[in-house]
């Protein structure tokens, strides 16, 4: 009979476990920001044109095409943008073309938590196919 109680008990056991597992740190840290808007409050300001003589930096789907890689991990990616956004040196940029061309990126104050935010979402959206509206700003507006 105890071999009819413990293996249910044990299986909800292991089923309830599952479930918490899959929501990663990543998710846990940056649960309730929204990367979205935080990136058009804080980072369209300077990455927010394509193909205007006034460009301030490479627009944030410029930026993306950089960072990603098919192998790499959301949490790789988001990592790789945080530790740019923490330390931006020549050393760690890769992005040749922007560095020569507006420099590197000051310093930014921003909180690790909102760095990760507007990296995951960058990591998840496709920021030219976001634009519907064609306002060539490399946007994520609803048009």
């Amino acid at each position: 009979m105890k071999k009819f109680v413990i293996f249910p008990m044990l299986a909800t056991v292991l089923f309830a476990c599952d479930t918490e597992s899959t929501v990663s740190t990543l998710d846990q840290d940056i649960a309730g920001l929204n990367g979205k808007v935080l990136m058009e409050n804080n980072c369209f300001s300077c990455h927010n044109t394509q193909g205007t003589d006034n460009m301030l930096a490479p627009p944030m789907q410029r930026v993306k095409d950089h960072y990603w890689d098919e192998d790499a991990s959301k949490e790789d990616f988001v990592q790789a943008i945080v530790e740019w956004c923490e330390n931006p040196t020549e050393e760690h940029s890769l992005m040749p073309g922007a560095r020569r061309k507006f420099g590197i990126m000051p310093k930014q104050a921003f909180e690790k938590k909102e760095v990760q935010a507007i990296a995951a979402y960058l990591y998840d959206n496709d920021l030219d196919q976001s634009c519907g509206g064609g306002c060539g700003n490399g946007c994520s507006h609803d048009h």
